[in-house]
């Protein structure tokens, strides 16, 4: 390859500007899209994931969700509503990614998502983001956290009924709170 061509250069050229930001629909019409057999195993999170294996584009985002490394390949593991998995070949420094999935039948999104963890094995790192969605407030998405009713963590956010215990005092039954 000559040296004025530049793959990072060309990926970057695929990524539609005009178009970052997604809806909780354009993000489920998408993941139902998603062609998948059934999850053999059990998960406990909030929204099912499918396991699929869809080329990414993906673009790393500083934390007003302007590029600040250059474009790279990925391929996704699992997506889900609320998040995606992907594995690449790049360490993420990022906050966020921009992520650009095509399927066959002209189907394609482009999301913004929050990195929440990453894992190497081998020569891989396996990428955890969730969606960012331009109907959140502003301040859970651009800061950084994780909006305070997620998944599992909506059950341990509810306050819990205390349940009273019977006790039985000499003959009688009595209420002990």
């Amino acid at each position: 390859m000559t040296e004025d061509f530049r793959v990072k250069d060309v990926l970057s050229l695929c990524v539609d500007w005009n178009s970052v930001s997604s809806s909780q629909a354009t993000v489920e019409q998408f993941v139902d899209a998603v062609d998948s057999g059934k999850d053999p195993f059990e998960d406990r999170r909030s929204t099912k994931r499918k396991p699929a294996m869809i080329d990414v584009i993906a673009v790393p985002l500083d934390a007003e969700h302007k590029p600040c490394g250059d474009a790279f390949l990925a391929l996704t593991r699992d997506i889900s509503r609320g998040g995606i998995a992907i594995l690449c070949t790049e360490e993420i420094k990022a906050p966020y990614l921009l992520l650009r999935l095509e399927m066959a039948r002209y189907r394609m999104m482009q999301a913004i998502v929050r990195v929440i963890r990453q894992r190497s094995f081998y020569q891989f790192t396996e990428v955890s983001a969730a969606f960012v969605m331009n109907d959140e407030p502003k301040g859970s998405a651009a800061s950084g956290k994780a909006p305070a009713t997620r998944g599992r963590e909506r059950a341990k956010s509810k306050p819990r009924r205390r349940r009273s215990k019977r006790t039985v005092a000499s003959g009688k039954a009595s209420r002990r709170a």
